[in-house]
């Protein structure tokens, strides 16, 4: 006995047929969610009424009332006018909260939470009457009394919270915004409690100046998070409030306040200020919150017209949506089972056959014919298609990047052939020296060469260079070694180069990137012409300039190659011929450096390497000796420094020598 479907059909139709005696089942539970839910948004008005105002007004009540309270301890003597009053008015506050929450009916789990807030209320009210015998007393000090009243606010808030919610997720959202920027509301009259305390008493008490530091940073921040989630034309106005005047003067009060420095310091403003300035902020604040609960309501009410609405036609339009899901299901469901089958057998045949054998001919060099060989599927118009079409693109996708991979095989033997090649010719020009006598100074030179041919693979990589420094060294010395680098060093004529001193990490670095353009000025030039250095201190550090007078490049050509070494773009095997270039402006972007060609003065081109002024510090030399106009048979004659057989030696006399590799 089979459990479970294996055919594409009987898994389709089980697909299609299990939402369809789902609707039905859900179309009865919304019958009855209905009748629910708008029975729950009735309840919305009972809310409004019995919990929420009510336990608003004994907010506003307590809030008033620990004012007074603070101010009367802060006072030099006698009891504060109207804190008798406040407390009646509190007092009935309290007692209409009481008559009027034993009215609340509710129903549903935020119901009974709401009812269980309120019997919390009771022990808040004994410990009222504790406080207040306490004020009188003169027993307590003013922080105590701030936390005696916030923490009967607090459980009067936890009644608000509890009461806000809905089962529509608008009505809930505004009411607990409404909620939210009350408790940001309570922050402000805590800072007007301790305010007037501070202001009556002329200076801070212990621990003061830190709670109003809390509750201002409180204020700034809760008060804007309050009203981000008020709906928009709502925010509009908040923010236009927050940025009224009014706030802005009591914003500049709280800042004026805290520039006192603390505890025992005398306050800068008087009680008769601190009120006048308060006062209006906190009415302004109040007045933008007295419709939340209406308009709650009223959207509310709404949604229960609307519940209603919808359960009078739900009846008909759900039996008609349940027939006709079960017609389309049989219709939609034997079409989809029909080109699910024909997209199978298709990636079947293209991931076993023919994908493979592209494959292996493009790799064995055969050209293809893609759009020819594309798959081409006829399956409508919809999500089947689309895949079929994905499939054909997945095809098409394999066989470019066989014959891409391919082409850079070819590209990547052409730089290793071009590498070898190079490095070949060095080393048949090695063997030559040695036979024709031993001139170590030209095997030396032909080292030094192969050397920076198998560094361009190294830079070209990324990787980590293995040449060591023995620490910083001079323009001069660096120069004159790059000169010797070259194959045709007596051609290299060294002019003036400014007193300068590379550091250590870039000698190598810089060394190898005259080197390179010193051997593309050799070169791409006649055998019999010079090719010129000279040096000279701009503003951004130090220029070196290398001119030659071959036949020079057209202006198409320059520009191209300016903008591949201003900036060097990843590395194309196609472009093996160009490698120099291309090792060139890697160096020139790791340091800092810029290199330019522009046409020479006669002929020729000119390359300008500018180094910024931490890669060429001035250095002060003990005796300055010109070498303008100076003209040797090698780049080494050129700064004083000539080796044996005519090979450059600035290595030994110009700086510290930078070994070779590892």
């Amino acid at each position: 006995m089979r459990s479970n479907p294996r055919s594409i059909r009987s898994k389709i139709v089980l697909v299609l047929l299990v939402p369809v005696a789902a609707l039905i089942a859900l179309w009865a539970l919304d019958v009855n969610a209905s009748f629910a839910d708008a029975a729950a948004l009735r309840d919305s008005y009972n809310t409004r009424d019995n919990v929420s105002i009510p336990c608003d007004v004994m907010v506003a009540a307590l809030q008033a009332e620990r004012s007074g309270s603070v101010e009367m301890l802060a006072a030099a003597g006698g009891a504060v006018a109207g804190l008798g009053a406040q407390r009646a008015v509190t007092d009935g506050a309290v007692a209409q909260f009481r008559e009027l929450s034993r009215r609340y009916r509710g129903s549903g789990i935020s119901a009974d939470i709401t009812r269980a807030r309120i019997a919390d209320m009771g022990a808040a009210f004994d410990s009222l009457t504790l406080l207040r015998a306490q004020v009188d007393a003169r027993g307590v000090d003013p922080a105590a009394v701030l936390s005696g009243y916030n923490s009967i606010i607090s459980y009067a808030f936890s009644v608000s919270t509890a009461a806000a919610a809905s089962s529509d997720p608008l009505v809930e959202r505004v009411m607990r915004t409404s909620v939210a920027l009350r408790r940001a509301g309570e922050l402000l009259h805590q800072e007007d409690a301790l305010l007037t305390g501070v202001t009556t008493a002329g200076r801070f008490g212990a621990g003061e100046y830190r709670q109003l530091t809390e509750i201002v940073g409180g204020l700034r921040f809760q008060i804007p998070t309050a009203g981000s989630t008020l709906p928009a034309p709502d925010q509009a106005a908040f923010k236009s409030m927050l940025s009224s005047p009014t706030f802005a003067a009591l914003r500049s009060a709280e800042d004026q306040i805290l520039g006192t420095g603390g505890t025992g310091e005398a306050v800068p403003l008087t009680r008769d200020v601190w009120k006048a300035t308060f006062t209006p902020a906190v009415r302004q604040f109040y007045a933008f919150l007295g419709n939340g609960y209406d308009k709650a309501v009223g959207f509310a009410s709404a949604e229960r017209n609307r519940i209603l609405w919808r359960f009078g036609i739900s009846g008909g339009l759900g039996l008609v949506a349940i027939l006709t899901s079960l017609f389309l299901s049989i219709r939609i469901g034997g079409s989809v089972v029909r080109r699910l089958s024909v997209l199978r057998t298709a990636a079947i045949d293209l991931a076993h056959r023919r994908l493979p054998e592209m494959v292996a001919r493009l790799r064995a060099g055969e050209q293809i014919d893609v759009e020819s060989n594309t798959l081409r599927l006829s399956l409508g118009k919809d999500e089947i298609a689309d895949v079929g079409a994905a499939l054909s693109e997945v095809q098409r996708s394999a066989v470019d990047s066989a014959a891409g991979e391919a082409a850079l095989r070819y590209d990547m033997n052409r730089v290793l052939v071009n590498i070898a090649r190079r490095n070949q010719s060095l080393i048949d020009r090695q063997l030559e020296a040695l036979s024709a006598g031993g001139d170590t100074g030209r095997v030396e030179q032909l080292a030094v060469q192969m050397r920076r041919q198998a560094e361009h693979l190294v830079i070209l990589s990324g990787s980590a260079r293995s040449r060591r420094g023995l620490g910083p060294e001079s323009l001069a010395a660096i120069v004159a070694r790059a000169a010797g680098q070259v194959e045709h060093a007596e051609r290299v004529q060294v002019g003036v180069l400014p007193d300068a001193e590379v550091p250590e990490p870039a000698v190598a670095d810089i060394g190898h990137l005259l080197a390179e353009l010193l051997e593309n000025a050799t070169t791409f030039s006649p055998p019999e012409t010079p090719v010129r250095v000279s040096g000279h201190r701009v503003a951004e550090g130090v220029v070196v300039e290398i001119e030659d007078q071959g036949l020079g490049m057209s202006a198409s050509a320059l520009a191209d190659t300016n903008r591949r070494l201003a900036q060097p773009q990843e590395f194309d095997p196609a472009t093996s011929t160009r490698l120099g270039l291309v090792v060139v402006a890697r160096l020139a972007a790791q340091r800092g450096i810029r290199v330019v060609l522009t046409p020479s003065g006669q002929r020729g081109i000119t390359a300008s390497v500018t180094l910024p002024a931490e890669l060429a510090v001035p250095v002060t030399l003990p005796e300055a000796r010109p070498i303008a106009g100076t003209r040797r048979s090698n780049a080494a004659k050129l700064v004083g420094m000539a080796g044996p057989r005519g090979r450059v030696g600035a290595d030994r006399g110009a700086g510290p020598r930078h070994a070779a590799d590892d």
